[in-house]
């Protein structure tokens, strides 16, 4: 009886992961389609000429700085958020300091482990919720505080706190898993700071692509 229990748990995985996996793929399609359309539309709109050699000169460079990072923290995301959560993030955008805090405290709060079946479905509510919620503040924001707030946050009293946004939830996030797994984490946690210290933040955060994967193996 356990083992048949077993594998139709396995059968009912793989059917989830199939579904999400394909979802996913034509979402993503759906999604690039629509972003792609907007400068497409108004190129023609407005009749402005394309100049593909100079857009081709440009987006090399961007390409090549950017596309080891994109692989990199795909890699790095998908144990932790699964299949459906990253397809979600990769689409609304803003994952380090939004959609990954939202998804490691969802599952943290539903008592499930990332990387499990139950993480995962917790990972695609949250980021779900997160880009719905994001969406609206923006729009809302926009509309309406946008103006009276804009002062506000830009205060040279408050710019420290908003310069350093990332480390305080990367902190955040972080710390738990530190204090759970102190063995675990030292290696790397140790070897980071002294690269930081050694390199300065500017090159490591130039050559982060290429540093994280190493920080993963240790």
């Amino acid at each position: 009886m356990n083992d048949n229990n077993t594998e139709l748990s396995r059968q009912q995985d793989h059917a989830f992961t199939e579904r999400i996996n394909f979802l996913g793929r034509y979402t993503s399609i759906i999604a690039l389609l629509g972003m792609f359309s907007i400068p497409v539309m108004v190129s023609i709109f407005y009749d402005i000429e394309v100049n593909f050699g100079g857009m081709f000169a440009v987006g090399v460079g961007l390409i090549a700085m950017f596309a080891p990072m994109a692989i990199v923290e795909n890699i790095s995301y998908y144990p932790v958020m699964g299949a459906g959560g990253v397809y979600l993030s990769c689409i609304s955008g803003n994952i380090m300091n939004m959609k990954l805090p939202c998804a490691l405290s969802g599952m943290k709060i539903a008592g499930v482990e990332p990387g499990s079946a139950g993480g995962d479905v917790i990972s695609i509510i949250c980021v779900a919720v997160s880009s719905l919620v994001t969406t609206f503040i923006l729009f809302f924001g926009m509309l309406v505080v946008g103006e009276f707030l804009a002062p506000l946050l830009s205060h040279p009293v408050l710019k420290p706190a908003f310069d350093n946004i990332m480390p305080a939830l990367m902190g955040a996030v972080a710390v738990p898993f530190f204090i759970r797994s102190p063995k675990l984490a030292a290696t790397p946690l140790v070897v980071s700071i002294v690269l930081a210290l050694i390199m300065g933040p500017t090159v490591v955060q130039r050559y982060q692509s290429y540093i994280l994967p190493c920080i993963m193996i240790l």
